[in-house]
């Protein structure tokens, strides 16, 4: 959750993209940029690569994007979450591993820029169909949306109406048949 001191910022979209996509996703994805800017800052920071004050780094927006990615994934595993990959998205480590080998032959040929941005688009079209669009905000955590197979559905659904028919507290009815 957001400390009380702290302040949510809410953007301010352009027209045409209101009236394209919802206005809950438009706020999830500036939401989740500015949490994996902060995240990168971070890991840059840590990382001894921060510019000093007043200065500024020439780092590419791909690089920087999926550095965002490289931080989110570390954040989803920490958290035991893995959904990325099942979607053919690499590891945390593999992610970071890929933006230092396109860093490394961008210093022999700048075209190797290119592929920069990609595992962050990945990423997050991964995120806007997979996680809870307002776990963040509200509860402070990812929140992934889960698909159970058919049967474990259909059962968990039968003893949750089970237990609360009639209005009785579960306590009061004995066991589930």
């Amino acid at each position: 959750m957001i400390p009380p001191t702290e302040t949510r910022m809410v953007a301010a979209f352009e027209p045409h993209l209101v009236r394209q996509y919802p206005l809950e996703l438009l706020q999830f994805a500036h939401d989740e940029a500015e949490r994996d800017a902060g995240d990168v800052a971070v890991f840059l920071t840590a990382a001894g690569l921060a510019p000093k004050p007043g200065q500024t780094r020439g780092i590419p927006a791909g690089i920087l994007l999926d550095l965002g990615a490289f931080v989110r994934l570390r954040r989803w595993e920490l958290a035991g979450l893995f959904a990325h990959r099942d979607a053919g998205i690499p590891t945390a480590r593999a992610a970071l591993a890929r933006v230092i080998d396109i860093l490394v032959a961008a210093a022999k040929n700048r075209s190797a820029l290119g592929d920069a941005g990609t595992l962050a688009r990945a990423v997050f079209d991964l995120m806007v169909t997979r996680f809870a669009w307002h776990a963040g905000r509200d509860i402070g955590a990812d929140i992934l949306l889960d698909f159970p197979d058919e049967d474990a559905f259909v059962e968990a659904m039968a003893k949750f109406l089970w237990d609360h028919r009639r209005g009785t507290p579960p306590a009061h009815r004995g066991p589930t048949p």
